[in-house]
């Protein structure tokens, strides 16, 4: 079963990434008889989805060099291939369900393109926190104002919520594709800080940390901090069993050590979750309608980079 699930989340993301783009390059570099409209029609399938996986895939996994690499070698086939001299702008009666199904995919991918970049704008107002990890290069894995970029979209409670993962030298989260050991994951252990001034009021801890892809779907959290700041509460999840430093009732301060990144609850690696919901804490780790937040003035989505210098923590007195 642990090895089934494995697959289910390495699977998507091999094809998605490398697989198929490897495989409408080829597709287009073999095509060599295409008259002008026939060569558009064939590169606008793979314009779209590269555009779209540029933009919404989950270069974590793969490092921002291959993120990059890709669209080089898009525009090196796109030029290879240009008919020249045999322009054709007849449109082919009748239209081959070939021709018509590369034209619907390049104009969904398109679309869904379009609407992962409007993710960036979310609604007002909008909560301004300090960045919650120290000491490291980290990037977005879920976040933006749209289902497109951020998978916790569609609950209410955590429409505008983030995954952070953190990056090693390499440039990927991990060292593997999908490694079981939690310390082959860059962000395990990371330091987590208040993003905020306010008052503690959930400090799980005693969840215990589970080797991927095991997840703990009735403690969806795992062990996380709640705290109440101004009419909003923040909450960070998927902490680090026996790591927290602060309790109910304690007064925090931006920067200030909460405890360390692990991988309890619901979770098929380790990571940061933080979202922000309207009002005081209800007891649970959703109940209230989510905000959007945003760090040193960044509403982040997915594949955003944050720095984050590596410094002690300074609370006010």
């Amino acid at each position: 079963m642990s090895r089934m699930r494995a697959i289910i989340v390495v699977f998507p993301a091999v094809v998605g990434h490398i697989l198929l783009p490897a495989s409408l390059l080829s597709r287009l570099w073999r095509a060599t008889d295409h008259d002008l409209l026939t060569w558009l029609v064939a590169v606008f399938l793979p314009l779209g989805y590269f555009a779209f996986i540029y933009v919404a895939g989950a270069w974590s996994w793969f490092g921002g060099l291959c993120r990059h690499v890709l669209p080089v070698l898009l525009l090196m086939t796109v030029v290879t291939t240009y008919p020249g001299s045999r322009v054709n702008t007849t449109l082919p009666l009748p239209v081959s369900v070939e021709f018509a199904m590369q034209a619907l995919l390049g104009t969904a991918f398109a679309a869904m393109t379009i609407l992962a970049l409007r993710s960036r704008y979310p609604p007002l107002p909008v909560r301004d926190l300090v960045f919650p990890l120290r000491g490291g290069t980290f990037r977005v894995g879920q976040g933006g104002a749209s289902r497109t970029l951020n998978h916790h979209f569609s609950n209410t409670s955590q429409r505008y919520a983030l995954d952070i993962l953190r990056l090693n030298r390499l440039g990927v989260r991990a060292r593997g594709l999908y490694p079981k050991q939690l310390g082959r994951y860059a962000i395990w252990g990371t330091e987590v800080v208040s993003p905020c001034e306010g008052v503690v009021v959930a400090a799980v801890d005693g969840f215990p940390d589970l080797l991927p892809p095991e997840r703990d779907t009735q403690n969806r959290a795992g062990n996380y901090v709640a705290i109440e700041s101004d009419g909003v509460t923040v909450y960070l999840a998927h902490l680090m069993r026996n790591s927290l430093t602060v309790r109910v009732g304690d007064r925090v301060y931006p920067g200030q050590l909460l405890g360390l990144v692990g991988n309890s609850g619901n979770t098929t690696e380790p990571h940061l979750h933080i979202h922000a919901e309207q009002g005081g804490y209800t007891g649970k780790f959703s109940g209230m309608p989510g905000i959007p937040i945003r760090f040193g003035g960044r509403f982040l989505v997915r594949n955003d980079c944050v720095k984050a210098p590596r410094r002690r923590s300074n609370p006010a007195a």
